[in-house]
């Protein structure tokens, strides 16, 4: 077991076995340096969560003064969702809260979805399998709705 994990995280092959197991689990890519989300208290956690939803918010709700979109944009955030209605052209964006699993999970009618884990070397919620941050995703698709360049802060 250990040499198949030494082939996929090289990084880690002069850790114990134990120790890989903490440090890569649910990792997808070959480094395992990066914090984890599990590694978060649940104070910290609940924090940073809801620091990063409401300021998503305040950025969603001012899109609504800022550019003419559909006269049936709307925001609406509580407890722990955040859901944003661009009209029925576009669809829906959910982000909310997965306390169980320290994550924030994103429902985009233009890529799908997603799940993000909180890196602290990074200080940003990022999505495993691709490396992309919550912030930049946000930042690039809605851009492209709203046909101008909107800021999404990292956290």
């Amino acid at each position: 077991m250990v040499s198949t994990l030494n082939r996929f995280f090289p990084l880690c092959s002069r850790l114990p076995v134990i120790s890989i197991r903490l440090l890569c689990a649910g990792t997808r890519s070959p480094g395992c340096s990066e914090t984890t989300t599990m590694e978060l208290s649940n104070s910290e956690y609940e924090s940073l969560s809801n620091e990063t939803l409401d300021k998503l918010a305040e950025v969603f709700d001012s899109l609504g003064e800022k550019y003419n979109l559909d006269k049936d944009y709307d925001v609406e955030h509580a407890y722990g969702v955040l859901k944003v209605y661009f009209g029925a052209g576009i669809g829906t964006y959910i982000i909310n809260r997965q306390a169980p699993n320290k994550q924030l999970w994103l429902s985009s009618p233009r890529s799908g979805p997603k799940r993000y884990d909180f890196i602290r070397s990074r200080e940003e919620w990022v999505y495993r399998h691709d490396g992309t941050a919550l912030h930049e995703l946000l930042s690039h698709e809605i851009s492209n709705i709203v046909k101008s360049t909107v800021a999404f802060p990292k956290r």
